[in-house]
């Protein structure tokens, strides 16, 4: 992108009255890679070029028509691909031409998207320890399947016990992350459905319809986790994990 066309898109953009936000909004983008192509910084791919000419009502050699060199052009271009590298207090963060970022400090490794999402690549002693607990409790279960089936006959309903690994597991993910969001909810809710109606008191109770009710629990739980934490302002805090403030 030479900055003589990026200044073309600011005009366009301004001379029918779009704010940056606006014309992300329609483009489908964010604010932040309009941002850049008006700054010379990024160019919009073939699709979004095609759709700025729509939206301006002018042809795509009107839009990219530029007087500058061959050299200028490539030197621009050669120039805004370089990545950047920022050291702060925060940590380091590695920034390429399109926005995205890794940032690396003391909380661990953070891919950031062009949109400010953030991505944490973390793994603590307790997820890793949860790793070798949840393989161990998935043999042990098997050992108690095969047990249960060959002692008590119990081959039809004794999976069940298939469901405890992942339910433990994800109680200790929940700590570890300090996030109810990780607690598998949807495998408990089975489990009890499942224990209950073959278990007990068994398949003689009959008890499938009113049981079913249990499933009601899954997303009663997950939306009041979030509107606690909402309330609390930890979903937010929980996106700035990479030390932005």
């Amino acid at each position: 992108m030479t900055i003589e066309i990026a200044d073309k898109l600011v005009k366009l953009r301004k001379k029918h009255g779009y704010s940056q936000e606006e014309l992300a909004s329609k483009l489908g983008i964010s604010r932040q890679a309009v941002s850049k192509w008006e700054r010379a910084e990024a160019s919009p791919d073939t699709d979004n070029l095609i759709c700025l000419a729509k939206l301006y009502d002018v042809s795509l050699d009107e839009l990219l028509a530029t007087d500058e060199d061959i050299e200028t052009i490539v030197e621009e271009q050669v120039k805004n691909k370089k990545d950047k590298v920022v050291i702060s207090g925060k940590g380091i963060a590695f920034q390429d031409d399109e926005g995205q970022s890794v940032v690396v400090n003391k909380k661990g490794v953070c891919f950031v998207k062009e949109d400010g999402t953030v991505v944490t690549k973390k793994k603590t002693r307790l997820g890793i320890v949860t790793d070798i607990i949840e393989g161990a409790l998935f043999i042990l279960a098997t050992i108690a399947f095969i047990l249960l089936g060959s002692l008590a006959g119990m081959w039809y309903n004794g999976w069940i016990v298939f469901f405890i690994p992942e339910i433990i597991c994800s109680v200790i993910r929940a700590i570890d992350k300090r996030n109810p969001h990780h607690f598998n909810m949807p495998m408990l809710a089975a489990f009890v459905f499942f224990f209950v109606c073959m278990v007990h008191p068994g398949l003689e109770a009959g008890l499938w319809h009113p049981m079913w009710v249990v499933f009601l629990v899954i997303p009663v739980y997950y939306i009041l986790v979030s509107a606690i934490r909402r309330g609390m302002g930890i979903e937010r805090d929980d996106h700035n994990e990479c030390g932005g403030e």
